[in-house]
Formats: structure tokens, sequence, C-alpha cells
């Protein structure tokens, strides 16, 4: 019998070269979750995180901006949270 090559059913893309991966940890996925994965899924769970960093963001300049004493109409009678 002759020999069977072996494929693959999943891609495994090398994300090395992407941007954000430096030295001195190059690709860094701790957990794993590009481990078969293929461009489109990275591309989406890039557009993820950049997302929810950015209303992680605007999430600290709201909490800031309270803080600070600054209300939006209609709100200023919350008691500010200082001790």
């Amino acid at each position: 019998p002759s020999p069977v090559a072996q494929t693959k059913t999943a891609l495994s893309a090398d994300f090395s070269g992407e941007i954000g991966a430096q030295q001195p940890l190059g690709f860094f996925d701790p957990l794993g979750l590009m481990e078969n994965a293929e461009q489109a899924e990275f591309d989406r769970l890039r557009g993820v995180e950049i997302k929810h960093g950015r209303v992680s963001m605007l999430a600290v300049v709201g909490y800031l901006v309270t803080y600070a004493g600054v209300r939006f109409p209609g709100a200023e009678d919350v008691p500010p949270n200082r001790p």
C-alpha cells in the first residue's frame, strides 16, 4: 500500500508578525486561544479587545469626572462619594 499523506483540518496561522508582537515576549497568548485559529478569528478577537479597552477607558473618565463633582442636568441631587 502507498503511504497516506497526513493533513490537518485546522489551519495554523503564524501570528508572530502581527502588530503588537514584540520582544521580549513576541506573540503573547498564555491561554492558547489562537492555537488552531484562523486569521479571521484573530482579527475578530483583536477588534473585540480594542472595543472593550475603549469602553474601559470611557468608564474611568466617567468615574473621574463624577468624582470631580461634574453632574449631568437632572442628576445634580446625586450625593458625592467623598468620605
